[in-house]
């Protein structure tokens, strides 16, 4: 077995060419699972390109080990060093471990502000971690300069983003004065809220359950994948986990209510028994569908369904044709099969669709989004009122006659629920 500094020593001298990092990474990792850190940090000095097996050594450390990893990071990038590798760690730590800035957030700030190394991509989701006293601070400069380009506009927007409501509430008036700015609504739906007469109104839940999927769907979902990303899904703890599952549920195949667009039977996506247990707020069953066939391709916008008292769907009548239109794509249901809810470790609350890079499993209910594209909460067609993240699906999802369904190019679906109306919506997003 090739040692960490082996690795990169053959990775320096071959690249990919007649190369396999990746499985080296994978079988360091087996032999000696701590190693993985001693790999990323001497990654650090040296000038490597197109490192996903760096990326794939992050995802699969223990948590510990990450910590540290990302700790040893930040204090590089405190210290003036900047590299892309350096960028990538850090954009990883603003999911994965936000805390790890909690020793100079007035710092990351800086860096933010004057655009030198650091976490870019997901520098939204670090100040979540802002612990209440640089909150209260922050909060009493917020009359300082908020004009774009300023130290003050960042520091209002990372408060923003801090997700705390008071901090939310008091920034976001510093920033649009007038509450009718329309684009008051956008930056709260990026922090996750929705203004509401009582205040803010939270647009999703705490904590997530990933999906375990059945033995017959993940050889399905593996057959055309490489050999080192089957090992890394059997390894990577949103695909397995030795968590006891807290609910059960079924996937895939149709259901009796039909589309009211093309009026064929719905594609159930997930039918929850005890929707409770996943944070949805419905006390009876409920069975997320939609038509594959007719969402995005033929609808306009999110295609929105009305739920009866024992929870299964009909077609909105405000998108319910008594002509029925025949889709270019006949899309064939998901793959039927019993599947089952778990809570993966904590490090994983906050997904993000491009990091994951079909390493993790984003295949989940409850929970923060991973949007491929800006948040995007629709209305409820009948209350009007934003409606509250419930569920997201990821592609390759199979299907009954064998092949994996993509969502557009290959995105993400969303489900959303109002529980005054029990209303569900469902919305796709590509690149």
């Amino acid at each position: 077995m090739q040692n960490a500094a082996g690795i990169l020593d053959t990775y320096e001298r071959l690249g990919w060419k007649n190369n396999d990092p990746m499985a080296q990474m994978l079988q360091l990792r087996r032999e000696n699972p701590k190693a993985l850190g001693e790999l990323v940090i001497l990654a650090l000095g040296r000038p490597l390109k197109h490192t996903t097996f760096i990326d794939a050594a992050l995802d699969l450390m223990d948590d510990d080990t990450y910590i540290a990893t990302v700790g040893a990071a930040w204090e590089r990038v405190q210290q003036g060093a900047s590299s892309d590798l350096l960028s990538s760690i850090l954009d990883s730590a603003c999911l994965q471990y936000p805390l790890v800035y909690a020793s100079d957030w007035e710092q990351l700030l800086s860096i933010l502000h004057t655009g030198d190394s650091g976490p870019a991509y997901q520098d939204d989701l670090a100040w979540r971690a802002l612990d209440a006293r640089t909150v209260n601070d922050w909060l009493t400069r917020l009359e300082h300069d908020t004009g774009a380009g300023t130290l003050g506009r960042k520091r209002a927007i990372a408060l923003l983003r801090s997700r705390r409501p008071d901090a939310v509430q008091r920034a976001l008036s510093r920033l649009f004065p007038d509450p009718a700015d329309a684009q008051a609504a956008s930056w709260l739906q990026l922090a996750g809220y929705c203004a509401h007469a009582d205040g803010l109104r939270m647009l999703h839940g705490a904590q997530p359950l990933h999906i375990r999927f059945s033995a017959e769907q993940r050889i399905t979902m593996q057959a055309d994948q490489p050999s080192w990303r089957r090992a890394v899904h059997q390894a990577h703890p949103t695909w397995q986990s030795d968590a006891p599952p807290l609910a059960l549920a079924h996937m895939g195949g149709s259901i009796t209510s039909t589309c009211g667009l093309c009026h064929q039977p719905l594609h159930r996506l997930l039918s929850l028994a005890q929707p409770a247990l996943a944070g949805i707020a419905s006390e009876t069953a409920l069975e997320f569908a939609t038509c594959l066939s007719c969402q995005g391709w033929e609808s306009d916008g999110p295609m929105f369904y009305r739920h009866d008292a024992t929870g299964m769907p009909t077609a909105h009548p405000g998108q319910q044709r008594s002509d029925a239109l025949t889709p270019d794509y006949a899309a064939e249901a998901l793959l039927e099969a019993d599947v089952q809810l778990f809570t993966a470790p904590a490090r994983w609350t906050w997904q993000d669709w491009g990091e994951s890079n079909g390493r993790q499993n984003l295949s989940r209910v409850g929970g923060p989004p991973s949007w491929v594209q800006s948040a995007d909460y629709p209305a409820c067609p009948d209350c009007q009122e934003d409606m509250v993240f419930t569920m997201q699906l990821d592609s390759n999802l199979p299907q009954d006659g064998g092949a994996e369904w993509l969502w557009g190019s290959g995105g993400c679906n969303y489900t959303f629920w109002c529980a005054d109306c029990r209303v569900s919506g469902q919305l796709w997003q590509c690149t």
